[in-house]
């Protein structure tokens, strides 16, 4: 039998009988309520995704001396700090181990966010095209993240943690400070709606998710929710986590 990691917060999906699958390794909730209702209020409210499950590597250093610039399919120095890039991981021949997104935390800061069932291999991957001396650290464990998706998000996080929130651009983040820790939030996610990932630490996670949940507008979405492209087809948001 498959031995599945949990998220800080499968207490709560259970308490809240989330249908739980194995996903890229995860015991993770597929749905709550129902994937069609739950895409539904995702493109009405606000729909709260537990994406703990993805990983977040941190580096620090010389970018271009590192050897950073030549690991993905995109300049890393030419992301403006405070923003961010989606882009591949690519083996030797060019064919892609993953896709992911960078985050110009600093001058020489960056994060990567990776998808779950690549987490080891993606580290692996990058720190043996890194120069020796380059600080490069897999923070997964310690790192929690929640997907606040839908037309109502700006609105609920401007009200509960500020409105510079509500400023913040798309592919764009920002450092903050919620619930007396250092986190980032960022105008991401791949639900097509309007939308802000957080991240924060993992044993803050449970905290932020009942404080989001407490909203009569939001309500936890399952990772089989989608979005709906110009065809009207329900697409699953899990295939991409």
């Amino acid at each position: 039998m498959e031995n599945l990691k949990n998220t800080p917060l499968l207490s709560r999906h259970q308490e809240l009988h989330a249908l739980l699958a194995p996903f890229g390794g995860w015991n993770m909730p597929i749905q709550y309520e129902g994937i069609i209702a739950e895409h539904k209020w995702c493109r009405e409210m606000a729909g709260l995704f537990d994406i703990c499950h993805m990983g977040e590597f941190l580096f620090k250093g010389d970018i271009e001396a590192s050897g950073l610039e030549e690991v993905f399919t995109f300049s890393v120095k030419s992301i403006p700090v405070g923003r961010s890039r989606y882009g591949f991981l690519l083996n030797e021949n060019g064919g892609i181990i993953d896709d992911l997104i960078v985050f110009r935390l600093g001058e020489e800061e960056a994060m990567v966010v990776v998808n779950a069932a690549t987490i080891d291999n993606d580290f692996a991957v990058i720190q043996s095209r890194l120069k020796q001396g380059t600080s490069f650290t897999n923070i997964s464990t310690a790192t929690g993240k929640l997907d606040l998706q839908g037309p109502l998000s700006r609105q609920l996080l401007a009200e509960k943690f500020g409105p510079e929130l509500a400023a913040i651009p798309y592919f764009k983040f920002i450092k903050t400070r919620l619930l007396g820790v250092d986190a980032i939030v960022s105008r991401t996610g791949y639900t097509g709606e309007l939308g802000y990932e957080i991240f924060l630490p993992a044993e803050k996670v449970a905290e932020l998710w009942d404080l989001l949940l407490a909203d009569q507008r939001v309500k936890p979405a399952g990772l089989g929710a989608g979005r709906a492209p110009s065809g009207g087809r329900l697409q699953p948001l899990w295939k991409r986590y």
